[in-house]
């Protein structure tokens, strides 16, 4: 089949899925915002807008859309015909797509529909109640999802969290089919990993980790860090390798100047010394890998938002995973069989497991590796690429 996959930053979602969809025989072809790799781009460069919109995040959603139908349509004419087009939904790139290819599988990839809790209010202790203002965003910001489920023969969404998002009437449209990930090798031997101006990590060493792509409190950087004093006065050894970027991420901006992470270490730097906690920006992804090969326990918390990738990446590395007791979290990670949950508010349950996992790490190596096998089972990239495969032949005989 010839299939074209969309998303703003290919290859986004799809990195794994592509040479697994490749391998078996299919022709992938990804269409970026730029030239990544990928044979298709569409140039896109932000529009000049004009002051006084009432919402230049839309604005820009249509201006992206327009962008992406003159591309296509440009890719049309010299011929190229996808038999299936598969598109994250939420930048507007799937807008008029329907138009251009109509005798094309159309599947798009609305990941969630805004609503106040994803973003932690009425989840987060530290936050309070969301302003008229901004739940009006949210719902301009959902019209590109909702024009995407329409048009669409069907949509993908990794998680039943993140299907029943969406209004009740329209999860029928719906299936839920994570992308998948590479299964990493498993830890073998004593190599380590060696911190810039640090130590050297080996598998055994109790080294607690945090993977988020920014520092943020969406991803529970905030409670992992009011846990880490308590955890490491109680253990002189251990140490905590807290890998992340400084931007704003996800949900509301911290008023410091150093961000989210200036914040919470002005508040808990006194309590935290320096030499034991490392703070690295992010990593090569192999190192990453790495790191996760040899944690003795990896934190992964989070609001109900988006399954990050970095939770079954830390599982099939071979990591005991400590993660919040909330979707979409609790559709991997059963307390107790293949990893421990612990609520998202609470720094001190945090602090006392980490500590009962640090006391004895041989009693959590079958939870650690049932974990591995949880995603070796469920969220292989092989496995997604057939499931993938076994969805658009079916949707192509509906046609």
């Amino acid at each position: 089949m010839e299939l074209l996959l969309i998303h703003q930053n290919h290859p986004g979602q799809f990195r794994d899925l592509t040479p697994a969809l490749e391998r078996r025989g299919h022709r992938v072809l990804g269409l970026g915002a730029s030239p990544r790799g990928q044979r298709f781009d569409y140039a896109w460069q932000p529009p000049a807008l004009p002051e006084g919109l009432a919402d230049p995040q839309l604005e820009t959603h249509l201006h992206r859309a327009a962008r992406v139908q003159e591309r296509c349509l440009q890719l049309r004419e010299e011929g190229y015909r996808p038999e299936t087009v598969i598109g994250h939904s939420g930048w507007g790139e799937l807008l008029y797509l329907r138009d251009v290819w109509p005798e094309a599988v159309l599947i798009a990839y609305p990941e969630l529909y805004a609503a106040p809790l994803l973003l932690g209010y009425g989840f987060d202790a530290d936050l309070g109640v969301p302003s008229h203002a901004l739940r009006a965003q949210w719902r301009r910001g959902n019209l590109m999802g909702l024009a995407a489920v329409a048009d669409a023969d069907a949509c993908v969404v990794p998680t039943r969290f993140a299907r029943d998002t969406f209004p009740a009437h329209l999860r029928s449209r719906f299936h839920v089919l994570h992308e998948g990930i590479a299964l990493p090798p498993a830890a073998t031997g004593s190599t380590g990993l060696r911190l810039e101006g640090g130590p050297t990590l080996v598998k055994g060493d109790p080294v607690i980790t945090f993977a988020s792509r920014n520092l943020e409190p969406l991803r529970g950087f905030r409670t992992v860090m009011r846990a880490l004093p308590a955890v490491l006065a109680a253990r002189p050894d251990a140490r905590a390798v807290i890998v992340g970027g400084t931007a704003n991420g996800y949900g509301a901006p911290s008023s410091h100047p150093g961000g989210h992470k200036g914040e919470l270490l002005a508040l808990l730097g006194h309590r935290l010394p320096p030499e034991r906690v490392h703070l690295l920006p992010p990593l090569a992804h192999r190192d990453l890998l790495a790191l996760f090969r040899l944690s003795a326990v990896h934190v992964h918390l989070s609001y109900p938002y988006a399954l990050s990738w970095s939770l079954l990446e830390a599982m099939a590395s071979g990591a005991l995973v400590v993660g919040s007791a909330n979707p979409p979290i609790n559709e991997v990670i059963q307390h107790g069989h293949n990893g421990l949950l612990v609520p998202f508010n609470d720094p001190d349950q945090l602090a006392a497991t980490l500590l009962k996992v640090l006391a004895d790490p041989p009693a959590y190596a079958a939870l650690a590796a049932a974990g591995r096998a949880t995603v070796a089972t469920r969220y292989e990239v092989n496995r997604a690429a057939e499931a993938f495969e076994a969805l658009i032949l079916s949707l192509r005989l509906l046609r």
